[in-house]
């Protein structure tokens, strides 16, 4: 998060520019997942959740080191395919392991995500005061690779996972996915949007330093992180469209006190807010397409994540093209309109409850 703005400098690129080039962050995601989905079956989620792990380490630090504008483009899409094959294998395996269990547990999967991206963005503010950039990769590096190694062997074994060797090679939606990646798109065209301009719309309106912009995505993954702790209870307890249905009123909340806000640290503590809000959502959806597939749910979290996906592809430079004339802030508001269409079909979450 905090080499984004750093990324824009050093290429050099206007906000409509830039936005095209992180196309191909969510292009080489998208590419991936359906291969993925029908790896998944193939070859099993646990393996392909370690296979997945090690490409996304050893791609990660590429965007971030890229000198010109086409070797950027070439990491982000070697990048975004380890991204969304990632997704997929892990979605898998926590559909297998909640199976397994007989409980939701998917939110707190999605929560241990979140908590990750809050400490890796809140732990660059003193890495890059102090370090290179170069050493931050490094250290990142060092310890993805060792943490995808050491819960490797603690995956859900395949015997215990029914989905094995189904599925065709490509993972296409199909009718029944189609209405959770549909909110999925907008769910994730809200992340994506976040995750590339937040730090520059903060950098932007308020003068701050690189590593103190990505903040604002740090309070964003903050408040994922919290929601989604709670959100296997809070799912057993008022169900997928009731959950659906509030958190996306608490995004659109959160994110019109963040654009509006006349002080940084009101605007920094309201995107966490935000992130309060549409934590839940994406767990939510992506367990039902693997349980609107049950005896293949590599294949249905591919579809879902697929179609939702497809957000960062319109996200990015969408909000660039507007960024450029009407302002980043105001760009950015359509979040807050995404939050609110999320909590008025609500009712397509319902697939995702647990019988």
């Amino acid at each position: 998060m905090p080499h984004i703005p750093l990324a824009q400098q050093r290429l050099d690129l206007d906000l409509a520019m830039f936005g095209l080039a992180l196309l191909a962050l969510a292009a080489g995601a998208i590419a991936a997942m359906p291969v993925a989905g029908a790896l998944v079956g193939r070859l099993g989620s646990a393996r392909m959740t370690l296979i997945t792990g090690v490409f996304f380490s050893l791609t990660f630090p590429g965007p971030a080191l890229a000198r010109e504008i086409q070797t950027f483009v070439l990491a982000l899409l070697a990048f975004g395919a380890a991204v969304g094959a990632m997704d997929v294998a892990m979605n898998a395996q926590g559909i297998a392991i909640e199976r397994h269990i007989r409980r939701p547990a998917m939110s707190l999967f999605h929560g241990m995500f979140s908590l990750g991206a809050m400490s890796g963005a809140a732990a660059s503010v003193p890495m890059l005061a102090h370090f290179s950039a170069k050493v931050h990769l490094a250290a990142a590096v060092t310890l993805a690779l060792a943490v995808v190694g050491i819960s490797a062997s603690y995956l859900l074994p395949e015997k215990l996972n029914n989905s094995n060797g189904r599925g065709g090679f490509f993972a296409l939606p199909t009718r029944a996915t189609i209405g959770l990646g549909s909110l999925c798109f907008v769910v994730l065209m809200a992340e994506g949007a976040v995750l590339d301009w937040s730090a520059i719309q903060l950098k932007e309106k308020f003068n701050l330093q690189a590593h103190e912009a990505g903040l604002g995505y740090a309070m964003f993954a903050g408040g994922m992180a919290a929601a989604r702790l709670a959100g296997d209870r809070l799912r057993s307890r008022f169900g997928s469209t009731t959950l659906v249905r509030w958190s996306g009123l608490v995004l659109a909340i959160g994110m019109s006190a963040a654009l509006a806000a006349t002080h940084e640290t009101v605007s920094i503590i309201a995107y966490g807010l935000a992130g309060l809000g549409i934590g839940n959502i994406a767990p939510v959806l992506f367990g039902g397409g693997g349980r609107l597939e049950p005896d293949a749910p590599g294949r249905g979290v591919a579809a879902v994540v697929t179609l939702g996906y497809s957000g960062f592809v319109v996200g990015p430079p969408f909000i660039g093209l507007i960024g450029q004339s009407a302002g980043l802030s105001t760009a950015l508001g359509l979040i807050v309109v995404g939050g609110l269409i999320i909590s008025a079909a609500a009712k397509l979450a319902q697939a995702a409850d647990i019988d």
